[in-house]
């Protein structure tokens, strides 16, 4: 009987035990960064040890003037292509935000000035506006553009990942604050990303994401090489260190199962769980992967979605797998996955893969069967099928709905549409080149998110 009662005891502690700790690592979730685990951790930029961020320095060297910062008073310049200048208060610049979880940048853009087409891959958005009349636009993962002119006193916010863009529609300067829920969030420059990358995308590839001739591609190559060093600069204030809140893009589920209710018209971040009376062993085990999607389209290519959408018990899991068919010369496009990593399987054919960094770094390699890679979250990324023959690849996310946006779809085919101007600002291009991309685009059918 002691034993038992031993027992029993024991197990009553860990139930409450184990919920704590799953209620505690639960509520990491809720930012981009990982949260403090301390009062302060000031930056250390000497330290040569390297950790998700930056060492802390000795609390004997910090001073008060490390959580001040005055480099935002000053106008920054807007002598380049884009009249835009930006005033960074990231970590890099003000250390005391070192494990906080926050920055804030100034942004000043003159008449007719644009803050061109670019992700932050780790961090959503704000934008404060103090001077001026800006217009700010995002584009979903279902091509769906959401824009407003935003005058003094106004307030935006731009969810985590997409692309999006601002113009000073205005007759005078423009000045805002942009508020990052990141001490450093990333700037990728999708023009500068796309064409002026090092090494470059081949002229082929991008031809095909496009669907224009390459001669058209080669003029744009040409044009943004031009503006590529001012976003080399700007890209280089923005250290990449990945961070991926509570080592997953989901929040930990609390319970063992939560297979997804499609039905319910309950609206939560991602789906109630189905009563557990009506779970069968179905719901975990899928087959939908097992036979190749068409690759009649323009692409050449088909995916099966193996996300929650289509298999409902990876809700909650933190988990997808997709299986992609390539056609032979087929391409899966320029895009992102806002809310995921992914790591790519290849089971049939010659597959190029490749992946842009915020300072405009290309990664790339043609991968064989039995081979892996890996895409860090929320940069662009392509692949194209250069092998003699059709290719299979099993892509897997740490997401049970990753989004998928789709650069040139986003850019050209969004609804409504981006303004031709503020397009041909950001290509560098006469706005009949923006008209010829765009009418590629005119009758894509928006695709549901995933």
């Amino acid at each position: 009987m002691a034993a038992k009662f031993s027992i029993k005891t024991t197990s009553s502690f860990f139930l409450v035990l184990c919920l704590t700790v799953i209620l505690f690592f639960s509520l990491r979730c809720f930012s981009a960064d990982p949260d403090p685990l301390q009062d302060i951790c000031v930056a250390d930029f000497n330290s040569t040890i390297r950790v998700n961020g930056y060492p802390c320095k000795p609390v004997s060297q910090v001073t008060s003037d490390d959580f001040f910062f005055s480099g935002l008073i000053n106008e920054a310049s807007t002598d380049n292509p884009y009249g835009f200048g930006r005033k960074p208060g990231d970590v890099t610049y003000f250390p005391g935000l070192n494990t906080q979880g926050l920055m804030v940048s100034g942004v000043d853009l003159a008449p007719g000035g644009i803050i061109p087409l670019h992700v932050h891959p780790r961090a959503s958005e704000s934008n404060y506006i103090i001077k001026g009349e800006v217009l700010f636009g995002f584009i979903t993962t279902t091509d769906v553009l959401y824009a407003k002119v935003m005058k003094p006193g106004e307030v935006s916010i731009i969810p985590r990942g997409l692309v999006h863009f601002a113009a000073n529609v205005g007759p005078k300067k423009a000045f805002l604050l942009a508020i990052f829920n990141s001490q450093n969030p990333g700037f990728a420059d999708i023009p500068t990303n796309l064409f002026a990358s090092n090494p470059t995308i081949p002229n082929d590839i991008l031809a095909k994401n496009f669907r224009v001739d390459e001669k058209i591609i080669a003029i744009i190559k040409t044009n943004i090489k031009t503006t590529s060093s001012f976003f080399l600069v700007l890209g280089l204030t923005v250290v990449l260190f990945f961070s991926l809140p509570c080592f997953s893009a989901d929040p930990d589920p609390l319970q063992d199962i939560c297979v997804a209710d499609l039905n319910s018209t309950i609206t939560v971040n991602g789906f109630p769980c189905k009563p557990v009376s009506q779970v069968t062993s179905n719901d975990f085990f899928f087959s939908g992967l097992m036979n190749g999607a068409s690759t009649d389209n323009p692409d050449g290519q088909g995916v099966s979605r193996g996300d929650v959408t289509t298999f409902p018990g990876l809700n909650t899991q933190g988990l997808a797998v997709n299986r992609v068919d390539l056609a032979r010369g087929g391409i899966i496009p320029l895009h992102v996955h806002p809310r995921a990593s992914q790591s790519n399987f290849i089971l049939e054919g010659e597959v190029l893969f490749g992946f842009i960094t915020t300072t405009d770094v290309l990664y790339a390699k043609v991968l064989k069967p039995g081979e892996l890679s890996i895409i860090p979250r929320g940069l662009v990324h392509f692949a194209a099928n250069v092998g003699p023959q059709k290719a299979v690849v099993l892509a897997f996310f740490n997401s049970q709905r990753p989004g998928t946006a789709q650069i040139p779809r986003n850019l050209f085919g969004s609804n409504p549409a981006i303004p031709n101007d503020i397009l041909a600002k950001n290509f560098r291009v006469d706005e009949k080149i923006i008209t010829i991309i765009k009418s590629k685009f005119g009758n894509v059918t928006n695709a549901q998110d995933s």
